[in-house]
């Protein structure tokens, strides 16, 4: 799409944790004949709706139990409501590991997709 290109994986060695690469080709004003790459390789946007969903889940459900045990105990109440926020924590850095779980598993596929840009840049 113009000046935008987006790269995937080959289809039979497409899995969930491959990568996806997204990028820009803008040209430099002060040097015409020259052009700026500007992209990102990352996971693919349905990959990362569902880790943001995860962590905004968690954090917001982790807050308001925690609030509310807080609020508790400055009651002077005794309340289990107080381990929601280390809990909270502990589903946070599950999520984080098997993020870097998955990208360990897609690192082979980014390296392709950038020596793939590296040769189209430098034939």
């Amino acid at each position: 799409m113009d000046n935008h290109i987006i790269l995937d994986i080959a289809e039979e060695e497409l899995h969930y944790w491959s990568p996806h690469l997204d990028f820009r080709v803008e040209e430099d004003e002060w040097h015409p004949d020259q052009v700026f790459l500007r992209g990102l390789i990352g996971p693919r946007p349905a990959v990362w709706t569902m880790f943001m969903f995860i962590y905004f889940t968690i954090g917001a459900i982790g807050f308001a139990i925690s609030s509310y045990g807080i609020s508790k105990w400055l009651l002077g109440e005794l309340t289990l409501y107080l381990w929601a926020f280390p809990i909270a924590i502990v589903f946070m850095l599950t999520a984080y590991s098997a993020g870097k779980y998955g990208e360990s598993l897609g690192k082979d596929q980014t390296e392709i997709l950038k020596q793939f840009i590296r040769d189209a840049i430098n034939p």
